[in-house]
C-alpha cells in the first residue's frame, strides 16, 4: 500500500530549448535531484523520469503515513523550488494512493526496480491535470490523511477503461496543531466500551495533580488500541475552566526535526514565530523563562534559531554541544511549566514512539520537575523504550490491552446496529480485528458500507473470507511486519499462506522443505508476538496471534511466489496426512488449488465432498464438488489432458448424490445430461445408462411423467441388453417411480416384480445414486403401489422388509422412505393412528437430516390423516411448509401430490372457493405432466 508522487517541471522543453544535451542536463538536473532528495528524506524510493521525478512512499518498507509523507514532500518541493524568481521553474505535482506491485526486473543491462499497477498511471494523470505549484491529490489520499492537511475539491478525473471518475483535491496547508487522533476522526465517535478501569486510573491521577501531587502516566499499547481516545475522554471529563491544557503531537514525518512538537505548541501558545525582530523575540522568551541574559551566546543562538524557524535543528556552533542541549532542554521545560497560573496543568504528549530525541529529553526534564506541582503529564506510546531510564519511578505505566471478548462483542453489536445480531458477521469482525477498537470500528463500517450497497447479507456471508482489509488498517499491520528481518519475514509469509492455524510439526516440516532453519524462525516470530502456541505438548499447535497479520502477510506476497508456497505446503500436508479428517482434507485441497495443481486439487476436493456427504453436510459437499469440477475444467483447459474422464465422472456422481438432499433436482438433471454426453465421448455404456436412470428419476419429479417413463424404460432395456444386474435394479426403480406418479400402479408394481430378486437379495444393502439403498427404494415403491391398489397384506410384507434393510444400512434416507410407505399403507387402510405415527416420524427424521424431498413426500398423506381426524390446524401447518418447499425447488410432482391433499383439507373445512382454485392449479399440472393419479372428485391421489 503506497502513495505515488509524480513531479514534472512545467514547460521543460521550452526551458532547455536547443541547448546542448549536457547543458540541458546541467540546467534541469540539479532541480530534479533536489526533488528526489526531498522525497528520499521522507523515506521514498525515487526514479528519474526525464523532465521530473517519480517518488513512491511506502516501499521498500511499509509505512502507515505514506500519504502524509507524500503531501509533506510535495509541499516542501514547491517551497524550495517554485516561485523563486525568473530562474526558478514551475512544478506540477500529482499524488494517488493504492496497492502497488514492487518488483526487481532483470534484463541484459542488469537489474532495476519497477513499480506496477493502476496507481502509477492514475497518479501520472493527476499530475497532468494539476495546476502549477499546487499539490493535487486524489480522494484516496485524502481518505488516508484525514484532516491533517486543509484541502478543497477541484473537480473530477475520468479514469480510462473504467466507468467511474476520481475526485481531485488541492492541498492548502498542514494543520500544525491537529493531533493524529483528531485528523483521522472521519465519523461519529464510536461507543467507549470496556475501558472503565483505565479511565478510572487517569481520573485518579488528575485528582492527585489537582491536589499538588504532580505525576505522570504512560498509556502503552499497540496501534489502534485506543490510547488517544482515553486521553480525550479524560479531557472531556474535566470542565474547561478547571484545566490549562497543552497538546504536543508527534508524527512520523517529523522525526528528523528536533523539538518540533515542543516548538509548535509553544508557538501556538506564545506566538513566538510572529516576532519581527530579535528584540521582540527576546522579550517574549524572557517573559517565558524569566530572563535570557544568563544564557551563553551559543545557547541563545540555538534558542532563537528554532523559534525563527530558520532551521528545525539545533545549531551546531562552537562550544560544548551536550551542555548546550541540556541547557536547551531546561529552558524549554521551564517555558512550558511557567504558564501555570491558577489552574492545574494537563500536558498531553501523543505518539511518543515517533518523537525525536530532543523532544524525549524535554519530556524527561518535565517529569523530573513536576513532583510538587499541580501538573499531570499524560503520554501515549506504542513502546516503552524511550522511558526505560526512569530509575526513580516517576512514570506510571498504564497498559491498554485489546478488548475482552464480551466488551468486543458489545462494541461490534453497537457498531453494526440492527445487523449486530448476525452471529457470522460478529464473529468475523471479532476474529479479524484482534479486538483492537480501531480495527473493530473499521471492519464494522466496512461491512455496513458493503451491506448498504448490496442489501444482501447472504452474498456477503459467502465472500467474507475474500473481504479486503480496510485501507486505513493495512499499512499499520504491514509496517509492523516490516520490522522483521528478511528471513523471519519470509517465514511469516510462509505461515500466512498456510492459514491461521498449523500443527507445529507441519509448519516446521514446511519451513524446512523451503530451506529455512525452522526452530529459530518460529522462536523469533513467537517472541515478536506474531505467532503463539497452544494445546498439549504432544500435539503442539501454532497460530497467528492476530488474524490481520495473516491476511496482510498473505497479501504481501506476489501471486507467483504465493503459488509456489501453496505447492510446498500441499506436499508437506499430503505426505502421510490423515485424509479422513475433513479439516486436513480441506487444507490439502485449498493448497493444491491455490498452487494450481489441478489434478491433485480435484482429487482432494472430491475427497472433501465424500467426507462431507457422510456427515450429512450436503451443502458443504456441493461446494466441494463444484470446486472439484472447476479444477478438472482448468486441468483440461490448461494441460489438454484427455485422461481425466474417470475423475470427472466421479466428481459428477458425487455432486449428484449431494444435491439430492438439497432438492436441486434441476441441477441434478443438468449434471446427468452433461455426464451422458461425457460417456458418449468416452464410449462408456455403463455410465451412460446410469446417467439415463438419473434423468428418468429427475424428470419424474420435475417435468412430464410420460417422458420420464420413456427415459427409464430405455435405460432398463439397455441395462438388460448389457446384462448388468445392478443397472437393471436401478432402472426398474426409476420406471416404477415414474409409473406410480403417473397413476399406473399396476405397472409400478410389475416393474419391481420382474426384478424382485435383485432388490431382496443381490443388492440388499447396496447404495444407489441417491442417498438411499436401491433395495429399500425398490421394495418400498412396490409397497406404495400395492397400497394404492388395496393390496395391504402384500404391502405390509414389503414394508416390514424395507424397515429391516433400513435398520441394517443405518441410513436416514432408507428409514424415512420405508416409514412413508407404512404411512401411505395405513392411510389407505384407514388405520389413522399407525399412519400418523409413521408419517410424523418420517417427517421428523427427514427434516432433521435436511432431506426436503422426503419431507414433502410424507406431508401429503399426513395432512389427509389429520384432516380425517378434524385436526385442520395441524394439517394446514404441515401442508404450508411442504408446499412452500416443493414450489421453491420446482418439484412439480410433489406440488401436485401436496395440492391433492390441500384440496381435501379445504373441502372438509367447507372452503369451496379456495378448493376450486387449488383444483384448477392441480388440473393444469396433471394435463401438462401426466399426473393421472387424481380421480375426477379430486379427493385422492
Amino acid at each position: 500500500m503506497c502513495s505515488v508522487l509524480f513531479a514534472d517541471i512545467v514547460r521543460s522543453t521550452m526551458i532547455i530549448g536547443d541547448l546542448d544535451p549536457e547543458d540541458a542536463v546541467s540546467h534541469l538536473g540539479p532541480v530534479i535531484e533536489q526533488i528526489m532528495t526531498i522525497c528520499e528524506k521522507n523515506g521514498a524510493t525515487t526514479l528519474f523520469t526525464g523532465d521530473g521525478a517519480l517518488a513512491v512512499f511506502g516501499t521498500p518498507h511499509a509505512d502507515e503515513d505514506h500519504a502524509a509523507k507524500a503531501i509533506a514532500s510535495a509541499q516542501e518541493i514547491i517551497r524550495q523550488i517554485a516561485g523563486k524568481g525568473d530562474q526558478s521553474p514551475d512544478v506540477r505535482i500529482g499524488i494517488h494512493a493504492g496497492e502497488l506491485l514492487v518488483s526487481d526486473l532483470q534484463h541484459t543491462q542488469g537489474r532495476e526496480q519497477a513499480f506496477l499497477g493502476p496507481v502509477m498511471n492514475i497518479s501520472s494523470k493527476i499530475e497532468a491535470a494539476a495546476r502549477k505549484n499546487v499539490v493535487t491529490v486524489s480522494e484516496t489520499v485524502i481518505q488516508s490523511v484525514g484532516t491533517l492537511f486543509d484541502h478543497e475539491p477541484v473537480g473530477e478525473l475520468q479514469i480510462d477503461g473504467r466507468n467511474k471518475t476520481l475526485k481531485l483535491f488541492e492541498i492548502k496547508a498542514r494543520n500544525e496543531q491537529l493531533s493524529r487522533w483528531a485528523s483521522q476522526a472521519r465519523r461519529d465517535r464510536s461507543p467507549l466500551v470496556g475501558r472503565e478501569a483505565e479511565l478510572a486510573r487517569l481520573r485518579e491521577a488528575w485528582s492527585r495533580a489537582c491536589q499538588g501531587e504532580g505525576n505522570s502516566v504512560l498509556l502503552l499499547g499497540a496501534a489502534g488500541v485506543g490510547k488517544s481516545r482515553l486521553t480525550h475522554e479524560l479531557v472531556e471529563d474535566i470542565a474547561p475552566e478547571a484545566v490549562d491544557l497543552w497538546e504536543f503531537n508527534c508524527f512520523s514525518l517529523d522525526q528528523t526535526a528536533a523539538y518540533l512538537p515542543i516548538i509548535r505548541a509553544l508557538n501556538a501558545r506564545l506566538k513566538l514565530s510572529d516576532c519581527r525582530s530579535d528584540a521582540e523575540l527576546e522579550a517574549k522568551l524572557s517573559k517565558g523563562i524569566g530572563n535570557t541574559r544568563f544564557l551563553d551566546n551559543h545557547t541563545r543562538q540555538a534558542l532563537f534559531s528554532i523559534f525563527r524557524r530558520a532551521r528545525t535543528e539545533v545549531e551546531q556552533a562552537a562550544g560544548d554541544p551536550s551542555r548546550r542541549r541540556r541547557k536547551l532542554n531546561d529552558i524549554l521545560s521551564r517555558m512550558i511549566l511557567s504558564t501555570r497560573k491558577e489552574k492545574p496543568l494537563l500536558l498531553l504528549f501523543e505518539d511518543l514512539h515517533w518523537a525525536d530525541q530532543g523532544t524525549l529529553d524535554v519530556v524527561q526534564e518535565l517529569l523530573s520537575r513536576i513532583s510538587f506541582l499541580r501538573v499531570l503529564v499524560v503520554l501515549t506510546s506504542r513502546n516503552a523504550t524511550p522511558f526505560t531510564s526512569d530509575q526513580k519511578g516517576r512514570l506510571q505505566l498504564l497498559p491498554v490491552p485489546p478488548l475482552g471478548e464480551d466488551d468486543c462483542r458489545e462494541l461490534i453489536s453497537r457498531l453494526l446496529g440492527p445487523r449486530g445480531d448476525d452471529g457470522l458477521l460478529r464473529d468475523f469482525v471479532d476474529t479479524m480485528s484482534g479486538r483492537t477498537p480501531l480495527f473493530v470500528e473499521e471492519f464494522a463500517h466496512h461491512l455496513r458500507d458493503r451491506l448498504d450497497r448490496t442489501q444482501n447479507s447472504q452474498s456477503l456471508h459467502r465472500n467474507l473470507a475474500d473481504l479486503e482489509v480496510p485501507a486505513r488498517i493495512q499499512p499499520l499491520i504491514a509496517s509492523r511486519i516490516d520490522t522483521l528481518d528478511s528471513e523471519n519475514k519470509k517465514a511469516l509469509q510462509v505461515a500466512a499462506v498456510g492459514g491461521l492455524r498449523w500443527t507445529w510439526s507441519t509448519l516446521t516440516e514446511t519451513l524446512q522443505r523451503l530451506g529455512f532453519e525452522a526452530q529459530p524462525r518460529l522462536t523469533a516470530l513467537i517472541e515478536n508476538g506474531f505467532l503463539e502456541t497452544y494445546g498439549p505438548a504432544e500435539n503442539q499447535q501454532i497460530r497467528f496471534s492476530h488474524a490481520l497479520v495473516q491476511k496482510v502477510g498473505y497479501r504481501s506476497i506476489p501471486r507467483l511466489r504465493r503459488s509456489r508456497l501453496h505447492r510446498a505446503i500441499f506436499e508437506a500436508l499430503h505426505a502421510g496426512a490423515d485424509t479422513d479428517d475433513l479439516e486436513i482434507a480441506q487444507a490439502i485441497a485449498r493448497h493444491a488449488d491455490q498452487g494450481k495443481l489441478w489434478q491433485e486439487a480435484t482429487e482432494a476436493y472430491l475427497r472433501c465432498g465424500e467426507l462431507a456427504s457422510r456427515m450429512f453436510s450436503f451443502e458443504a459437499a456441493v461446494s466441494y464438488f463444484d470446486n472439484a469440477l472447476r479444477c478438472v475444467g482448468r486441468l483440461k483447459a490448461e494441460t489438454g489432458a484427455q485422461n481425466v474422464y474417470e475423475l470427472e465422472l466421479r466428481v459428477r456422481r458425487g455432486l449428484r448424490v449431494s444435491l439430492v438432499a438439497s432438492g436441486n433436482f434441476r441441477r441434478i438433471l443438468e449434471i446427468s445430461q452433461e455426464a451422458e454426453k461425457l460417456c458418449d465421448d468416452a464410449g462408456d455404456r455403463v455410465s451412460k445408462i446410469t446417467s439415463q436412470i438419473d434423468q428418468g428419476i429427475m424428470t419424474t419429479i420435475l417435468f412430464d411423467i410420460r417422458d420420464a417413463r420413456r427415459i427409464s424404460q430405455r435405460a432398463l432395456d439397455s441395462a438388460t441388453e448389457l446384462g448388468d444386474a445392478r443397472l437393471q435394479a436401478n432402472a426398474a426403480f426409476a420406471l416404477a417411480q415414474a409409473a406410480w406418479f403417473h397413476g399406473d400402479y399396476e405397472s409400478a408394481k410389475t416393474a419391481i416384480d420382474h426384478h424382485a430378486g435383485l432388490f431382496q437379495s443381490e443388492f440388499r444393502t447396496v447404495e444407489t445414486g441417491t442417498t438411499g439403498s436401491i433395495s429399500v427404494l425398490g421394495i418400498a415403491t412396490r409397497a406404495n403401489a400395492q397400497s394404492m391398489l388395496g393390496q395391504f397384506d402384500k404391502a405390509e410384507d414389503d414394508i416390514r422388509e424395507a424397515l429391516e434393510i433400513a435398520a441394517e444400512t443405518g441410513k436416514v434416507y432408507d428409514r424415512s422412505f420405508a416409514l412413508i410407505a407404512r404411512g401411505i399403507s395405513c392411510w389407505k387402510a384407514e388405520d389413522d393412528t399407525r399412519a400418523a405415527e409413521a408419517l410424523r416420524m418420517a417427517l421428523k427424521i427427514s427434516s432433521e437430516a435436511g432431506i426436503d424431498v422426503l419431507s414433502c413426500f410424507a406431508a401429503a398423506p399426513l395432512a389427509r390423516v389429520l384432516t380425517r381426524n378434524r385436526d385442520f390446524t395441524d394439517a394446514r401447518l404441515v401442508l404450508t411448509k411442504s408446499l412452500g418447499l416443493a414450489r421453491e425447488m420446482q418439484m412439480e410432482a410433489f406440488v401436485a401430490w401436496l395440492l391433492s391433499a390441500e384440496i381435501c383439507v379445504l373441502q372438509e373445512e367447507g372452503r369451496a372457493g379456495e378448493a376450486e382454485e387449488a383444483a384448477a392449479e392441480l388440473a393444469d399440472l396433471c394435463r401438462r405432466n401426466g399426473y393421472f393419479g387424481c380421480d375426477p372428485t379430486l379427493t385422492c391421489f
